[in-house]
């Protein structure tokens, strides 16, 4: 399906996309009041108390799905609107004191506005830049933005947080004017009748049984891959602190760092893309793998900043990648589905991770710092595994 819209119209719809990123990073407000939380309910449900805070995840990843779906069925524009819009309400309005209230809008807010609009963003990216290179170089834009707002919204939030952790929600309504810009900005993506397709003659929209197929390997790997480098992005406090390499303020440097150097790597990811291909995220496994091995013999701050540094460089080569890649193995009419499938791997690694590193923990009976050896391998065999079956291909082609 090709947009025909001017290029001027497309920046403007690509700007107002990448800003409605802010949505997927959205618990960027809540870390920073993570413990006040605790304070601000004290004396009720802990258990109630934590899913406000990391529960939201879960709630998206089902609704994640759902919006492929819809993306594949109805006009995609709709579908971005009517999740950002669910986001922007329920953020703004989220400062509550009654707690299973709260819970509920968190729930809304970066549970199913998340989850809808993370999948239907990137199915509006395919169908915007159906270039394989222009799409692979547009994603890693979008992720770049997504990490700069992350580290603006978690400082803006840190900052008001300072007069009373309701005051860290105003930082929401910077959404209410990215909402106005979807609205103007985005032009309308309806699926192609088939009737359409039958008089033109295009094959875009044929869809055959088992069109799935080819996205099993990739899914597996999304998994994997995501599941060991989460624990870095996720539980760095507790690796430090079982380090005892620093403090708060040391672990607020390493997400710093982290979140600079994805934006780097997510700015250079397309010149990477057009050169590399599928071989573009291959390097990036092994040096994740062999930084976490580096970071669990070597304890030290150095060591940490290096590693978290290197970290946050190769990710964008996997989220963009994969992001990418997913929509260019399946029927154009099938690009949002298979979006939203790459999202539910990538958000139950996200979920997974802190019961890995923690099991591990119990099991090999040691601290963080000896469980971190244990995404380092699991990254490792990954990376061997893609590796051969990259090569493997190579040699069917080249025959």
């Amino acid at each position: 399906m090709e947009l025909n819209i001017s290029n001027g119209r497309k920046w403007l719809a690509f700007i107002a996309l990448a800003l409605s990123s802010m949505c997927t990073l959205g618990d960027m407000v809540i870390n920073p009041i993570a413990a006040a939380l605790y304070e601000a309910f004290a004396g009720q449900s802990e258990a109630l108390i934590n899913f406000a805070i990391t529960g939201p995840a879960l709630v998206g990843l089902p609704f994640g799905i759902l919006a492929g779906i819809l993306c594949d069925k109805m006009n995609k524009k709709t579908v971005m609107i009517v999740g950002f819009a669910i986001f922007v309400v329920s953020a703004c309005f989220g400062a509550v004191d009654n707690l299973p209230l709260f819970v509920t809008l968190r729930c809304f807010a970066t549970g199913v506005g998340w989850g809808i609009t993370n999948t239907a963003a990137l199915s509006i990216l395919a169908v915007m830049y159906t270039d394989e290179a222009e799409h692979g170089k547009f994603v890693g834009w979008y992720n770049m933005v997504m990490s700069v707002m992350g580290a603006i919204m978690a400082a803006v939030a840190g900052i008001l947080a300072v007069s009373g952790w309701q005051h860290a929600f105003w930082t929401y309504y910077i959404s209410i004017p990215v909402l106005v810009m979807l609205i103007v900005f985005l032009p309308s993506m309806k699926p192609v009748a088939k009737s359409e397709n039958a008089e033109s003659g295009s094959k875009e929209e044929t869809v055959e049984a088992g069109w799935w197929k080819p996205l099993i390997s990739l899914t597996v790997q999304v998994f994997f891959i995501a599941l060991g480098f989460f624990v870095s992005l996720y539980m760095p406090a507790l690796y430090v602190t079982d380090a005892g390499i620093g403090d708060e303020a040391f672990i607020g440097v390493l997400s710093s760092i982290s979140t600079i150097a994805t934006a780097i790597m997510s700015l250079a990811f397309g010149v990477l893309y057009a050169k590399f291909k599928n071989a573009v995220y291959l390097p990036g496994v092994f040096v994740m793998g062999a930084c976490y091995i580096v970071m669990s013999l070597f304890p030290s701050q150095m060591t940490a900043i290096v590693c978290i540094a290197l970290l946050g460089l190769m990710w964008p080569t996997y989220f963009c990648y994969f992001y990418t890649r997913c929509t260019e193995l399946v029927p154009a009419a099938k690009a949002g589905t298979a979006t939203s499938i790459v999202a539910l791997s990538d958000g139950l690694a996200a979920t997974a991770c802190s019961y890995l590193l923690t099991g591990c923990m119990g099991l090999m009976g040691t601290n963080a710092v000896g469980a971190w050896i244990v995404p380092g391998i699991i990254l490792l065999a990954t990376g061997v595994v893609s590796l051969v079956a990259y090569m493997g291909s190579k040699g069917k082609k080249n025959a």
